[in-house]
């Protein structure tokens, strides 16, 4: 690939909970696609902030999106 040396961040939502067990991180096949695809391109260095659960009701989903604001805050530091 030709777009070696460069950084991806991927932002990413979805309703459910993916990441919080090994059984349901196969189940994910969103974030490996993407890192096959920028893999593909030549980029290795990707990193994805996710909100995840917001589908499962307001209080997920003030939990998801602060702590996807902070891990983004952290990121651009």
């Amino acid at each position: 690939g030709l777009a070696g040396g460069k950084q991806v961040i991927v932002g990413s939502s979805r309703g459910g909970m993916y990441s919080t067990s090994e059984q349901l991180r196969v189940m994910d096949f969103q974030e490996d696609y993407l890192r096959t695809v920028m893999g593909f391109l030549g980029i290795t260095d990707v990193t994805v902030v996710r909100a995840e659960g917001i589908a499962l009701g307001p209080d997920a989903r003030s939990i998801a999106l602060s702590a996807a604001q902070r891990e983004i805050g952290l990121l651009a530091a």
